[in-house]
């Protein structure tokens, strides 16, 4: 365990000169932001209920708003937690292609859990250090500032576009394409809400980045003025 969390300091040696450590460090680091940044978006099931009223989805689907966001609450636990195995939501009926599309999606978001946790384990053990990673920080935030600035224009200018090569990247196949015949309950996931979390996820990216940002050139002038 500890030669796994020693990993980023072992970058800062001779192999490596100081700026490509702390430039994988922090890609690591923002792999880690992202996922964090996902996993909380995943839960804010706020959101749906205004998705639900604001695009009519009760019309759209045949079911109450209440039925609706019981079910989406059933999708959310079977990504989130490991121990429920099967994904039965009781109003929608799903084809094979479904069911496993479900499950890839599901296998991603557990692989965010595993990166969230070993993240919050490698700042605790260096917060009990008194380690500064504040370097590594600034990095992550160089690498979240230039490619969410590029994903948020994509999103903002053509949203389908993002959204089709984002499945393109992620998945090897095309079950992410809903049949509302055999897959209804893609009329109850309209692609503004994935667009509402692709922004949330973005905003939380970039609320962190200029945070660390902030901290990162404080100490900087700090050092000089000492």
């Amino acid at each position: 365990m500890s030669e796994g969390f020693s990993f980023m300091s072992k970058l800062s040696k001779k192999k490596f000169s100081p700026n490509i450590s702390s430039s994988i460090a922090g890609l690591l680091i923002f792999i880690a932001w992202v996922s964090i940044a996902a996993i909380i978006t995943l839960n804010l099931t706020f959101i749906y209920p205004f998705i639900s009223r604001h695009f009519e989805l009760d019309i759209v689907t045949g079911l109450s708003h209440e039925v609706l966001l019981y079910n989406y609450r059933i999708m959310i636990a079977y990504n989130n937690w490991p121990w429920i195995s099967t994904l039965y939501m009781p109003d929608f009926p799903m084809s094979p292609t479904g069911e496993f599309h479900f499950w890839e999606v599901r296998v991603i978001f557990q692989g965010l859990q595993i990166i969230t946790l070993v993240f919050i384990l490698y700042f605790l053990w260096n917060l009990r250090r008194k380690k500064s990673l504040l370097r590594f920080y600034n990095s992550a935030a160089n690498w979240t500032l230039i490619i969410f600035t590029i994903f948020l224009l994509i999103m903002l200018i053509d949203f389908g576009f993002f959204f089709y090569w984002f499945h393109r990247a992620f998945f090897n196949n095309d079950y992410w394409l809903f049949n509302p015949s055999t897959d209804p309950v893609i009329r109850a996931l309209p692609y503004q809400l994935f667009m509402i979390k692709g922004f949330i996820i973005t905003a939380i990216l970039f609320f962190i980045s200029v945070v660390i940002k902030v901290r990162f050139y404080m100490s900087l002038r700090k050092k000089m003025n000492m």
